[in-house]
């Protein structure tokens, strides 16, 4: 069966012998994990999916009137997605903005009732939710006591629509700092716009709200964890949602439509024993590890080794994924008359 790689299990494997380090050092074999973790995510021979365990199938459930889907800090894209069991193309941002193609989207088109159903990536938001019915003032909740007096960084502007900058000792902030108090702490500052948060590690989840300054009432725009140090997370916009499906969707809310994905995961890094690594092969991060290591000598055969030894993890990862997957069975779907059958083309022998 297979087992969720921790820290632990890497650090009393062969990995610090073969680093230089000690078994006890956790700071020092986290760095070269992270390290060794980083680079197989972004090398390219993890193509479109990328390797086994960094990939997962997830729900969304979206309002149509507002029809976004803001990703968590543990997912990276999606890869692919349905609405309502139907296929759904997502395209980049530069799609919009493609020489003879239709400009910025969304938009419906002259002497036209179709709607073309796509999802278009947007710009890294710092919250969940954005500002409404500004200005507003920022309440954070904190989830442990040992947390008082820690900080965190708002940027943004204020009521003026002015950026808002402050002293912090002898250095100048872009921002204002706030001091974390229990149960909450909330600031004297309106804000019309959100554009960064910045927070200490913390013991406990940190929440961000939204306070209407003459009614009180509160709205969740952001929840932070415990080693979660800056707000950024990817947003998509969904065009032509329906109102609801037909059959309606499995969303136990009846103004939502759920949206199934599979999206490419991103790296959260180890620190703590326990902390699950994302690439859950235990010997291609021995064998990238030392690829680490071995690109920080400075050696006429430092190079070659690096490549080695990077070749090998590679190796291993596709081994991997072959194991899990099967290499004789992809998912192959050929449609060449659209989502008609050859029947209904009145072709062939079907007629």
């Amino acid at each position: 069966m297979a087992q969720r790689l921790r820290l632990y299990d890497c650090r009393i494997s062969r990995l610090p012998g073969l680093l230089g380090l000690c078994q006890a050092d956790i700071p020092g074999v986290a760095n070269y994990v992270n390290s060794a973790q980083r680079r197989l995510l972004m090398c390219k021979e993890a193509g479109n999916d990328g390797w086994w365990g960094t990939f997962a199938e997830v729900a969304f459930n979206v309002d149509p009137g507002a029809p976004y889907i803001t990703l968590p800090r543990e997912m990276a894209r999606i890869i692919y997605q349905n609405w309502c069991d139907r296929w759904v193309p997502i395209q980049n941002q530069f799609y919009e903005y493609l020489t003879f193609g239709n400009g910025r989207l969304p938009k419906r088109f002259a002497n036209s009732c179709l709607d073309i159903r796509q999802t278009y990536t947007r710009n890294n938001v710092v919250t969940f939710v954005d500002l409404s019915d500004v200005p507003q003032l920022i309440r954070i909740r904190i989830s442990e006591d040992t947390d008082i007096g820690k900080r965190a960084l708002l940027q943004g502007a204020d009521n003026n629509d002015t950026r808002i900058y402050t002293q912090d000792g002898l250095n100048r902030a872009d921002g204002i700092f706030v001091a974390f108090d229990s149960p909450f702490f909330t600031t004297t500052l309106q804000f019309n716009s959100l554009t960064g948060i910045q927070k200490d590690v913390t013991d406990g989840q940190v929440k961000f709200y939204q306070v209407d300054p003459d009614t009180g009432d509160e709205v969740l725009l952001l929840t932070m964890e415990p080693g979660e140090t800056t707000a950024s997370y990817r947003r998509y916009y969904l065009d032509s949602m329906p109102r609801t499906c037909c059959p309606p969707s499995n969303s136990e809310d009846e103004d939502t439509v759920q949206v199934t994905a599979i999206v490419k995961l991103d790296l959260v890094p180890v620190v703590y024993d326990t902390d699950y690594l994302l690439i859950g092969n235990l010997e291609a991060i021995i064998e990238e590890s030392q690829a680490v290591r071995y690109s920080e000598i400075d050696s006429t055969n430092s190079k070659q080794m690096t490549d080695y030894h990077h070749r090998n993890a590679v190796r291993l990862l596709n081994g991997e994924i072959n194991h899990y997957l099967g290499s004789t069975q992809p998912a192959v779907g050929f449609k060449p008359f659209g989502s008609a059958s050859l029947r209904k083309q009145r072709v062939g022998t079907l007629i």
